[in-house]
């Protein structure tokens, strides 16, 4: 994209400045990338922002020595150092990403997953369901040469008390962006039925079962699968049109995307959070490789009490009623969870 030339008249209109600038920065950041090795971040506090845009402004003419704020080291502060912090608002991509969890379960004991297992495992989560009701197991997969955390559906059940498996992995702090990834299969054959849910990243109260965040609550991103295994980003957030979260669909092409039964999906969720107040947050998410979503202009919240602040591991078939059951025993298997701090600010 192509940014315009502006005329930064410091001197006369400080205030005015400092807020066309702000303005300009809310207007173009969904469209642009931060990704520019913090380009900008002249107090290295790994996040671009209005403190970053005073700086440059009061920097403003020609820099005798190398400074900070000459972001492009032509020897004077002025408007395309301006623009080059507005091109780069936001979190700083870090390089080397934080892990903040990584589980594979080649460590676990073929049979049923326990109580005691889910507690070394997933830093012990306060609640669970599906756990101690043996729907959670570990299997041989891929010619026992793999082993991987099969979930149980009974027959003609749905909803979270009979179905699937449920906790949650918070992480201790907040984080800005988060990468999740994970790979899950499908046992083959697999009705699909009308849906269900399946793990991704949460923040503050984690809002789900209904209603519409307030923006000083929480927000979630679950994934679910729908009708024959097509896949969405089930989300949600402040500004979702209806009671219930929101569907995003995964495509690549225009084509809609599904769930292969028998077949081992990579599958990654990518969650930057929003200025508080702005629509300026982002979800990506890959099938496979793939870019198969990318959602800007998000809104999760309002307030900064709360970022990214874990994992749930939620998966049911539902919906809240019997056309949302089960039409036979069903299983899917999870395996190799990494979770990353792609920017470094937290809490």
């Amino acid at each position: 994209m192509t940014l315009p030339k502006i005329k930064v008249r410091v001197m006369e209109s400080p205030k005015t400045t400092i807020l066309l600038l702000a303005v300009l920065a809310a207007v173009f950041n969904p469209v642009l990338s931060a990704d520019s090795n913090c380009i900008g971040n002249t107090n290295e506090d790994d996040l671009i922002n209005i403190d970053d845009l005073l700086a440059v402004l009061s920097a403003w003419g020609t820099c005798n020595d190398p400074c900070a704020e000459d972001l492009d080291g032509s020897g004077v502060v002025d408007n395309d150092d301006v623009l080059s912090v507005i091109t780069a608002w936001g979190p700083c991509e870090n390089t080397n990403p934080d892990v903040l969890f990584n589980l594979d379960f080649n460590h676990c004991t073929v049979g049923a997953y326990t109580e005691s297992m889910l507690e070394d495992d997933w830093n012990t989560p306060a609640w669970s369901q599906g756990v101690d009701e043996g729907r959670t197991s570990i299997t041989y997969t891929d010619n026992e040469t793999n082993k991987a955390l099969a979930v149980r559906y009974p027959k003609s059940e749905y909803g979270t008390s009979t179905s699937g498996a449920q906790w949650k992995l918070l992480f201790g702090s907040s984080y800005e962006w988060v990468r999740l990834s994970y790979r899950v299969q499908f046992t083959s054959p697999f009705d699909f039925v009308k849906g269900g849910k399946l793990p991704g990243l949460i923040g503050g109260e984690g809002n789900t079962g209904g209603g519409i965040p307030s923006g000083t609550d929480g927000w979630s991103a679950r994934m679910m699968w729908r009708i024959e295994g097509a896949i969405v980003q089930y989300i949600y957030h402040p500004d979702q049109p209806e009671y219930y979260g929101e569907d995003f669909p995964w495509v690549i092409g225009g084509e809609p995307l599904f769930f292969q039964p028998g077949q081992w999906h990579d599958v990654v969720h990518e969650v930057k959070m929003n200025t508080p107040g702005l629509n300026d947050g982002s979800i990506k998410a890959w099938l496979d490789g793939e870019l198969a979503l990318e959602a800007e202009s998000m809104r999760f919240r309002d307030v900064d009490d709360f970022a990214i602040d874990g994992m749930y591991f939620s998966t049911f078939f539902g919906g809240g009623n019997s056309s949302w059951a089960t039409t036979a025993d069903e299983i899917v298997l999870f395996d190799d969870f990494v979770i990353e701090a792609i920017s470094t600010l937290s809490d």
